[in-house]
Order: structure tokens, then C-alpha cells, then sequence
């Protein structure tokens, strides 16, 4: 064996050492990429779960302003009654839909909950469209118990004054 021959061996030694690094150097990026793309996704899975809860949150306050001034209006006396009936009907209206509001969010927590990276990536927008488009009701309703609340104050001081 001549050292051309020993040179040709080292050189496809070498050769192949550096394939095996390269080969290894791909993988490991393969797997940090893949990594960082299962953290990134957690990440934004968790932060649209926050927004969904935020949102139940916001319609549960609602529920419970809704039931307390229905409540009021109920178990009011009967003049009260009479005088607010049209605002019992809006009330309890804006409840129906609630209830149909809260059904859906928590469905979207179960469906977010156990979607993969391309689906979330995929319904996402239309997701926070759903949750945005029940938070404008809520924010209207809100404004309906505001104008409720005052009515209804206002029909009991009258109630009270008659009586005293």
C-alpha cells in the first residue's frame, strides 16, 4: 500500500466522519425546530384558552346580573310588575341567549383543548370571531340591564313614596 492509497483511505475515513457529524448536526436541528414549533403551539394554545376563559367569565358576570334584576322584577310587587313587564320579557330574552352563548364557549374549551397545531391554526380566527360576536352582546345586554336597573329603581322608589 503506497501513500496515495493510505491518503485515498484517510480521506474517505474523514469523509465519512464528517457525513456521520452532518448527518447528526441535521437531526438535532430537525429536532430543536421541531421542538420550538410544539412550545410555540403550546404557547398560543394556552393563551386562546385564557381569552375562552375570560370570555365565560364575562358572560357568567352577566348571567348572574341578568337573574338578580329578573329576580327583582319577580319578586317585586305586583304594580312593579306590571310596570316592567316589557323589560322582564328583554331580560329574560337576553338570558335565552346567554345560556346559548355559555353552551358555546365551553364547547370551544373542549374543542381547543384537544385540537392539533393545524387545526387550532386553522378555526382559530373563526373561533375568536364566535367569542367576539357573543361579547357584543354581552356589552349590549349590559346596557339593557343598565337601562333596566334604573327603571326598575326608579318604579320601586315610586312604589315606596306611594306607600309612605
Amino acid at each position: 500500500m503506497d501513500t496515495s492509497d493510505f491518503i485515498s483511505v484517510l480521506a474517505l475515513a474523514v469523509s465519512l466522519l464528517s457525513a456521520w457529524i452532518s448527518y447528526r448536526a441535521y437531526r438535532y436541528s430537525v429536532r430543536v425546530k421541531e421542538a420550538e414549533s410544539s412550545l410555540a403551539f403550546s404557547r398560543d394554545k394556552a393563551e386562546f384558552l385564557v381569552r375562552i376563559d375570560k370570555a365565560r367569565k364575562y358572560f357568567d358576570r352577566l348571567e348572574n346580573r341578568l337573574k338578580e334584576l329578573l329576580d327583582r322584577i319577580i319578586y317585586g310587587a305586583e304594580d312593579i310588575k306590571r310596570a316592567l313587564v316589557a323589560e322582564e320579557q328583554q331580560l329574560k330574552s337576553d338570558l335565552a341567549y346567554l345560556e346559548g352563548c355559555q353552551r358555546q364557549v365551553w364547547s370551544l374549551t373542549d374543542e381547543v383543548y384537544e385540537m392539533e397545531q393545524s387545526a387550532l391554526a386553522h378555526h382559530k380566527p373563526r373561533f375568536l370571531r364566535l367569542i367576539e360576536d357573543d361579547e357584543l352582546f354581552v356589552s349590549e345586554a349590559n346596557g339593557r340591564c343598565d337601562r333596566a336597573e334604573e327603571l326598575i329603581n326608579k318604579a320601586e322608589k315610586n312604589f315606596t313614596m306611594f306607600f309612605l
